[in-house]
Formats: structure tokens, C-alpha cells, sequence
């Protein structure tokens, strides 16, 4: 039967992976709205069509801090569950969660 701890390596590893991506499609997104809204603009698009994109970036860097923070605490997560778990360190579900942390830093570092 699998260890216990290697399923809860996988999954908080899981966890880190989609928050990581989560954070990476918010801050994409903002500049995928703002350049919609320079593309209105140069279109002399009318008042209500502005102010609605105006809307929906601001709801999009609005998502920006809130999915960082929830990537940060799970990322302190991992992060001591791999210290804590050293006698894994030659599974491949542990090689994959160190990767996913060096990924999910870079995410935090931007």
C-alpha cells in the first residue's frame, strides 16, 4: 500500500501547481483586458463600453493579490512539508513538489 505522506505530498503539490497557474492567468489577463481597452479607445468606442472594460480590469487586479496570497501560504505549506519529510526526498513525488516550489517562487517573485 502507498505511504500516507506521499499522497499528501501529491496533493498539496497539487495545490501549489493550480494556484501557481491561478496567479499566472490573473495577471496575464490584466494585461489582456488593458490592451482591449487601448483597442476601444483607438476605436473611439462610446462611454459605457469604456467604463465596463474599466470594470473588468479592475476586478482582474483585484484577483492578482488575492490569488498571491493564497499561493504564498500554500507555498509555506509545501515548503515545510518537503523539510519535514526529508526520507522522501528520493521519490519522484517529492522531485515533482521541489520543482513545483522552485516554479511557484518564481510566480511569488513577479
Amino acid at each position: 500500500m502507498t505511504d500516507p505522506r506521499i499522497r499528501q505530498l501529491v496533493i498539496k503539490s497539487g495545490v501549489v501547481k493550480r494556484l501557481t497557474k491561478e496567479k499566472f492567468c490573473y495577471a496575464k489577463e490584466v494585461v489582456v483586458e488593458q490592451n482591449r481597452m487601448e483597442k476601444f479607445k483607438g476605436e473611439g468606442a462610446d462611454d459605457h463600453v469604456l467604463r465596463k472594460q474599466e470594470e473588468v480590469i479592475q476586478e482582474c487586479i483585484m484577483m492578482v493579490p488575492d490569488s498571491k496570497r493564497r499561493l504564498q501560504k500554500e507555498y509555506e505549506i509545501l515548503e515545510k512539508y518537503l523539510q519535514d519529510e526529508q526520507d522522501l526526498k528520493e521519490t519522484e513525488a517529492y522531485t515533482k513538489a521541489a520543482e513545483i516550489l522552485k516554479a511557484a517562487k518564481l510566480e511569488l517573485d513577479t
